[in-house]
């Protein structure tokens, strides 16, 4: 009987064991920025909605669900970029040590905490990108970006968190305790 259990979870929505169905989130989150919001523009930025749902998660699941979510969607968006494959990872895993703030009594439950940690992340995350494209001999005009890329991309980054932290709270409160596995 309890083979039988485990054959008809394996049929369920996500067959796989050991991972969590959670992990498509940034799955999806890749999907609409490489087809919706990409379409999306202000001056020559658009909102980043895999760094917005990072840092959502981060905070309200802690910087290891964080970063499990920037280790799957960074590959995913790498792929779908043609970004060296890590770079987004690594970006998106370092911003996730920003989400920390979230746990700290101080902080914790202020409403404004997801567009403070948007406006550190979406610099943090760019510098980070940047930097690896100029290791690999890529010219690159930090200024131009930032006053071009970065600040317009950090207003619609604050819109895409402020959209997106409450459907994520949800679904936080949805799934409880439940741990991220890989």
């Amino acid at each position: 009987m309890a083979t039988n259990n485990l054959t008809r979870e394996r049929k369920g929505l996500f067959p796989l064991p050991g991972i969590s169905p959670l992990l498509l989130v940034p799955v999806l989150a890749v999907i609409a920025q490489a087809t919706l919001i990409a379409r999306v523009r202000l001056g020559g930025a658009c909102p980043d909605a895999l760094l917005a749902v990072v840092v959502a998660w981060g905070l309200l699941r802690g910087i290891s669900a964080g970063i499990a979510w920037s280790f799957v969607g960074g590959l995913l968006f790498d792929l779908v970029a043609g970004l060296p494959l890590g770079t987004s990872s690594l970006a998106l895993m370092t911003v996730c040590f920003l989400t920390g703030l979230g746990e700290t009594n101080l902080f914790q439950g202020n409403i404004f905490l997801p567009v403070i940690v948007i406006v550190l992340a979406t610099p943090l995350h760019a510098g980070i990108v940047l930097l690896t494209e100029q290791l690999r001999h890529v010219q690159v005009d930090w200024t131009g970006v930032a006053l071009r890329i970065v600040l317009p991309e950090m207003v619609l980054n604050i819109v895409t968190v402020v959209l997106v932290y409450p459907a994520l709270r949800w679904l936080a409160g949805k799934v409880g305790a439940q741990r991220l596995n890989w």
